[in-house]
């Protein structure tokens, strides 16, 4: 069968070829692309505002349907284009000058049976009350030092300069990270009072060693912000005669004993008023669980990342008021 040459659509006639993309007509001279250009400049502004609404106010894809006239692919489309066009630019940092502590948390996620872990970090200024986000690190494995160590090594230099403490929730190997590092070490005294109460209930009086139990979170307390040498005394005394007691029990007494062999990494916040640290990890764990909420339809680890990156970006910071809460 003999090979049928196109013909122009206006007048049926044969065409003339100008370029890969523009064609003639060469009875009308009429001119046409066969692939057509987007109009105009390209798009530069992020529409931070349906991001902000998905993110930050927790909205549904069904919800935004009531404030544009799109589909629900087309409003994925867009804000999917819109975390990409945001995680995509150069993210400055905006901090004060000034010392940092660096606040971190692992965050647990699991796809396919296997486990990830994001690494958040924020820095807290030690003149102020805000702690700015860094951007996450999402790395497949359990949490440990080694992939602790290339978390930290992302984080852009002129901050890392800066940094003179890390608060933990006290993982394995974060003392010899802050070591390496040459930073301060303190660790979350929440953590610590919370495996002490553990398994306490409601009922206290129907529990085994109620009363130990409560003697010994009186001590703890007691050593975790008190700067009496004379109080200190008494409450390590009382803690060593408690851990002794036969009704003592053992997952007790085995926190209470790395607590009295790493008792000065509890007390940094007291030694270093000036750098007014933190004695909790709340203000990163508070986010982590926000995290949660903004990644809840994601399905795979990319998707993970961007998302939680886009999140930390628009919300910047997060309050957290360092020592004034202490502990009484």
């Amino acid at each position: 069968m003999a090979t049928q040459h196109a013909k122009s659509p206006c007048c049926r006639g044969s065409i003339n070829h100008f370029g890969k993309r523009r064609r003639q007509c060469r009875i009308c001279k009429h001119t046409w692309r066969i692939r057509q250009k987007h109009r105009g400049r390209k798009r530069k502004r992020i529409a931070t505002a349906l991001l902000d609404r998905i993110l930050l106010e927790k909205h549904t894809i069904a919800q935004e349907r009531r404030n544009v006239r799109l589909s629900r692919s087309g409003i994925a489309a867009r804000y999917l284009k819109a975390m990409r066009s945001l995680v995509g630019r150069r993210h400055p940092l905006h901090l004060p000058s000034s010392s940092y502590a660096l606040l971190g948390d692992g965050l647990y996620f699991k796809f396919k049976r296997r486990e990830w872990v994001m690494y958040l970090m924020a820095v807290k200024s030690a003149r102020g009350k805000k702690a700015y986000f860094l951007d996450p690190v999402l790395l497949e494995g359990r949490e440990r030092y080694e992939r602790w160590v290339q978390a930290i090594a992302l984080i852009p230099l002129a901050v890392k300069k800066r940094i003179r403490a890390f608060v933990s929730d006290g993982f394995r190997g974060s003392q010899l990270l802050s070591e390496q590092n040459r930073w301060l070490h303190q660790r979350c005294h929440f953590h610590l009072l919370a495996n002490l109460v553990r398994g306490k209930g409601k009922r206290r009086y129907r529990i085994r060693s109620s009363r130990l139990r409560d003697t010994l979170l009186e001590t703890t307390r007691i050593i975790l912000s008190s700067q009496s040498p004379y109080l200190l005394a008494q409450a390590r005394k009382t803690t060593r005669r408690l851990l002794h007691h036969s009704t003592c029990p053992p997952y007790i007494r085995k926190q209470a004993l790395e607590f009295l062999e790493r008792e000065q990494d509890f007390q940094t916040y007291l030694r270093y008023t000036k750098l007014h640290l933190p004695t909790t990890t709340s203000a990163i764990e508070s986010t982590g669980r926000m995290i949660r909420r903004a990644t809840r339809t994601a399905r795979t680890p990319q998707s993970l990342l961007l998302r939680a990156t886009a999140f930390l970006r628009l919300k910047k910071f997060v309050i957290c008021n360092g020592n004034i809460n202490r502990i009484k």
